[in-house]
């Protein structure tokens, strides 16, 4: 995206306040006009008021310093407050628009950009632009205007030396547009280290479980060290350079300035210039220095707002998850057939949804890569199915491919005979639930996390008989708030075994025909076990059921088990059908019965 481009849509998200943006101009060119006004008084105070010695031009030179400067705070406080209440509305802008954005974009995004980077987008992209806008306008109407008023007025005063003092100010504009594009340069990738640190922190944050299990301390550690050098050495490369051109920028300065006072004193003593306008003169280059620098410096500050810009344009221009559908459904009794689906990640991109929990990653030993190849299986309404393999089987992709995470790379998915691809998402989700431990909960109350979004308006009477039917209000009546408890960031006051059960009763709340169920959770104690294997059998009654399972008490009860290998159906039938057979499915319940002890609902 070019400069033009990103230019162009800026000033989209910018002209909705031109009322505003009208007023903070107007202020700093108030601001630009006083600058060589100052100069102008200095001049008729030194020659009128101390050279002449008289006390009416003293009063009021004195008067109009106070005017100027009333006028300039005046017209300083106008043009900031403006200029940065433009800046806030463009991040409130932006922010409402990326998330509005990030709702609607399909699965592969999140799959392929870690948290922290979409995070750094949504805060520190943001931020970064708003700034530099700010700055950038700043610079480019009041510095810009307050170098042009002082450089009017000092080749008014005397050519000859403003010629010398232009020559000076352009070599120091010169280096700091030198030193602005080295640290430009830097500054990209200073930015990608600082991504990095963020990372390792949200990593460690996140997992501060397993670090501390696990004795990663250590390692954590080193490697958080390891990225802090490296920035900390990146870092003062920067700072070298940048602290390189001041000395260099105040000796050629000091040099000129010299010079300038030597012929300026000359041209004092034969009465070339009055001493007001020589004094005058040194402060209007005194004031110069200041705004020339920041204009020398806008370009970086131009370039860092830009690729903030192109950062997150680059987002909000991202397709939206795919909804070509045009038949909206109502609750539909369930039938799930699958012809001939093959699927691989290389066409979408990403992972799958439960994938992180079910399966370490796709089956690479597949022709062409395909994670999911030829799967043809009719489910009918009420039946339950489930899924079972080793891992990288392609059963997570599979369930991934119903509610239309990922779509097939080849065949079709019907629903009541309807093409997946033809019905609106809207609709199709609405006639789905999930249901996993690792469905995330809120840090909200736990009656809005079982009233989920558009269940949000489910009365407490609702909420409380899911609850019930999920075996949740055990432990709810035990808490001191009941429904209202606050559950934490992701549910971290609850047990694994009640945030389960949570995600049951929100399931049962939204009722839908078509249940896809992640059992392979974490084990419980015995307890909550029976809580839970009683909530699912009351979700599973009467749904539509996929199920992803290795505990054998599950397996039993399913009207059929689909044992998947490098990602087809290798055996299909009931748990006793496969047993009898003898194959894969058999084999690979002989390893989960020598792996887990002989326990009937799997490993422990």
């Amino acid at each position: 995206m070019n400069s033009r481009k990103l230019y162009s849509r800026l000033i989209k998200y910018i002209a909705p306040y031109w009322e505003v943006l009208i007023f903070a101009f107007i202020g700093m060119m108030v601001m630009a006009a006083t600058a060589p006004m100052l100069a102008a008084l200095m001049e008729w105070m030194v020659d009128g008021a101390l050279v002449s010695k008289d006390m009416e031009v003293m009063q009021l030179v004195l008067l109009g310093i106070i005017v100027l400067f009333i006028v300039r705070g005046a017209a300083g406080y106008v043009s900031t407050y403006a200029i940065s209440w433009i800046g806030s509305k463009l991040v409130v802008d932006l922010r409402v628009e990326m998330f509005d954005k990030l709702l609607t974009l399909p699965a592969r995004i999140y799959a392929d950009q870690s948290s922290g980077r979409l995070m750094s987008r949504f805060r520190s992209d943001i931020d970064q632009l708003a700034r530099a806008f700010t700055a950038v306008v700043t610079v480019m109407v009041k510095d810009t205007l307050t170098v042009i008023g002082l450089l009017g007025w000092i080749l008014y005063l005397n050519w000859k030396l403003s010629v010398l003092a232009l020559v000076v100010a352009s070599v120091i504009v010169l280096i700091i547009r030198w030193v602005n594009e080295r640290l430009q340069k830097m500054g990209r990738e200073g930015g990608q280290k600082v991504d990095d640190i963020a990372q390792v922190l949200k990593e460690s944050i996140e997992n501060h479980k397993l670090v501390k299990l696990y004795g990663g301390e250590q390692y954590e550690n080193q490697r958080m060290r390891e990225l802090v050098s490296r920035a900390h050495s990146f870092t003062m490369k920067q700072v070298a350079i940048a602290a390189f051109a001041v000395p260099l920028v105040q000796m050629i300065t000091a040099v000129a300035l010299a010079i300038i006072l030597y012929y300026a004193t000359q041209q004092v003593s034969v009465d070339e210039i009055t001493a007001g306008s020589f004094v005058s003169l040194i402060l209007s280059m005194l004031m110069l220095s200041l705004p020339l620098k920041r204009v020398a410096g806008v370009n970086a500050r131009l370039q860092h707002g830009l690729a903030a810009a192109e950062s997150i344009f680059s987002l909000l221009d991202e397709e939206t998850e795919s909804n070509p559908g045009t038949i909206a459904i109502e609750r539909v009794r369930g039938e799930l057939r699958f012809e001939q689906v093959s699927f691989k990640y290389g066409t979408q991109s990403g992972r799958s949804h439960f994938e992180s929990s079910t399966e370490a990653s796709p089956a690479e030993s597949l022709d062409a890569g395909f994670t999911l190849r030829d799967i043809t299986l009719t489910i009918q309404p009420g039946e339950t199915v489930a899924l079972v393999g080793f891992s990288g089987c392609g059963k997570a992709a599979l369930t991934d491919l119903v509610p239309r995470f990922f779509h097939p790379t080849e065949g079709r998915i019907l629903l009541d005979g309807h093409d997946l691809a033809s019905l609106t998402l809207t609709s199709l989700r609405a006639n789905i639930v999930l249901v996993s431990q690792d469905m995330a909960l809120f840090n909200d109350t736990i009656a809005a996390n079982i009233a989920y979004g558009a269940m949000g308006r489910a009365t407490e009477g609702r909420i409380t008989a899911a609850a019930q039917a999920a075996h949740a209000m055990e432990f709810i009546r035990e808490m001191s708030h009941g429904l209202q408890t606050l559950v934490g960031e992701q549910g971290v006051s609850l047990t694994g075994g009640q945030r389960l059960r949570i995600a049951i009763a929100r399931a049962l709340l939204r009722n839908s025909p078509v249940l896809i169920l992640d059992e392979t959770y974490q084990t419980l104690d015995f307890e909550s076990s029976q809580h839970v294997r009683m909530a699912l059998e009351a979700v599973m009654q009467g749904r539509t059921t996929l199920v992803i399972t290795q505990r054998l008490s599950t397996l039993e009860k399913a009207s059929r088990v689909a044992m998947l290998q490098k990602g087809r159906i290798a055996e299909i039938g009931s748990h006793g059908e496969l047993l009898a057979k003898g194959g894969a499915y058999a084999s690979l319940i002989q390893t989960l019965w020598n792996s887990a002890g002989h326990d009937r609902d799997g490993p422990r």
